[in-house]
C-alpha cells in the first residue's frame, strides 16, 4: 500500500505543470484573427475584388478564431510579451462588455457575409473594426 501511495505521489510530482498562458499565447491567437480579418479589409476598401465564397470563408474562420484569445486572459498573466493592461482584471465587467461587443460584431459580419450585399458587409466590417479599437483603447498598452 505504501509503495502504491509513494509511486502515485512521485508520478504526480513528475507531471509537468501547465503554465498559465501569457502574452505570447494571446498574441498568437490575435494573429489568427488578423489572418482572417485583414483580407476582408482589403476587399471592403476596394483594393481587391469581392468574391463572395472567399469572403464567407474568411468570415467563418474569423468567427471560429474570435473567442480564442479571450480564453487566455488568466489572472497574473502579464509577461514580457504582453501588452495587456491590468484593467482587464480590475475592470472585469467593462472587459466582458468589450468582449461581448466584439463577438456580436463578428457574428453580425459573418451573417452579412452569407446574406447581404457588399455595402452592408462594409458596415458590419467597420463595426468589428470599431469594437477592436474600443477594446484596445481601454485594455491594450503601447508597444515596449
Amino acid at each position: 500500500m505504501k509503495k502504491l501511495l509513494l509511486t502515485t505521489l512521485l508520478a504526480i510530482l513528475a507531471m509537468p505543470v501547465a503554465a498559465e498562458p501569457g502574452g505570447a499565447e494571446r498574441q498568437q491567437a490575435f494573429k489568427k484573427i488578423l489572418q482572417q480579418f485583414e483580407p476582408m479589409g482589403v476587399v471592403v476598401r476596394g483594393r481587391a475584388p469581392y468574391n463572395k465564397a472567399d469572403f464567407i470563408q474568411h468570415a467563418d474562420a474569423l468567427k471560429l478564431a474570435a473567442t480564442q484569445p479571450f480564453t487566455l486572459f488568466a489572472p497574473h498573466s502579464i509577461d514580457a510579451k504582453s501588452r495587456a493592461k491590468p484593467e482587464i482584471w480590475s475592470q472585469p465587467a467593462k472587459f466582458q462588455t468589450a468582449k461581448e461587443n466584439f463577438l456580436k460584431a463578428v457574428d453580425d459580419l459573418d451573417a452579412a457575409a452569407h446574406n447581404a450585399d457588399l455595402a452592408t458587409i462594409r458596415k458590419q466590417y467597420d463595426l468589428v473594426s470599431q469594437s477592436c479599437k474600443t477594446c484596445h483603447d481601454s485594455f491594450r498598452g503601447p508597444k515596449v
